[in-house]
């Protein structure tokens, strides 16, 4: 969860490690989940907190995923990724990026500040041509800059984030990285049924 954090605060693990003295190492653990935050001491999670400006017991909460403050889902964003997936299935490559580069889409979600869209459809553009050696549409550069203020997931990944059966590194790890920048959670783009 200290990645998500960071991800949010747009800090580094570095600077982190400047502000707070803890080893590369230790934060490395903390940030990779390979260590159980019960297993820290109160001093490293007490340095964290600080160097975040946040209290013991909020950053514990975070890290123990007893409270889920940066990560939220949205039924209707969800329906919207599954028919953006499912247009894809049917039109394929080049016939989707004529289709949504052509009708504006991602400036028109954006118009009607439905950022959270614009930035998915942004994201599976990008796919498509890191997938097909494309170049990235320039005229995108300025949205592509942009990221949401919590980490989307399914509503099914949030339940098994809340009930600890799945933990951020294993999320983060199976995520496709186009929609990751943009806090966006996705891996399924082409096995949709």
């Amino acid at each position: 969860m200290l990645r998500v954090i960071l991800s949010n605060m747009n800090i580094s693990l570095y600077s982190l490690e400047k502000k707070s003295s803890i080893s590369h190492s230790t934060l490395s653990d903390i940030y990779n989940e390979k260590i159980n935050i019960d297993k820290c001491s109160i001093l490293t999670i007490k340095n964290i907190a600080s160097s975040l400006n946040m209290s013991i017991d909020e950053l514990y909460e975070i890290l123990s995923y007893k409270k889920l403050c940066y990560i939220t889902f949205d039924r209707e964003f969800d329906l919207y990724k599954s028919e953006i997936c499912h247009e894809y299935k049917r039109l394929r490559d080049s016939n989707f990026l004529k289709k949504y580069l052509l009708n504006m889409e991602i400036e028109n979600l954006i118009n009607s500040k439905e950022y959270d869209k614009a930035l998915y459809l942004l994201s599976f553009i990008d796919y498509i041509c890191l997938k097909n050696n494309l170049p990235f549409v320039k005229k995108y550069e300025d949205i592509r800059k942009r990221k949401l203020n919590k980490l989307y997931v399914s509503e099914s990944i949030f339940l098994l984030l809340k009930n600890k059966q799945i933990n951020i590194t294993k999320i983060f790890n199976e995520c496709r990285k186009e929609f990751l920048i943009h806090n966006i959670v996705e891996s399924e783009v082409e096995n949709v049924i």
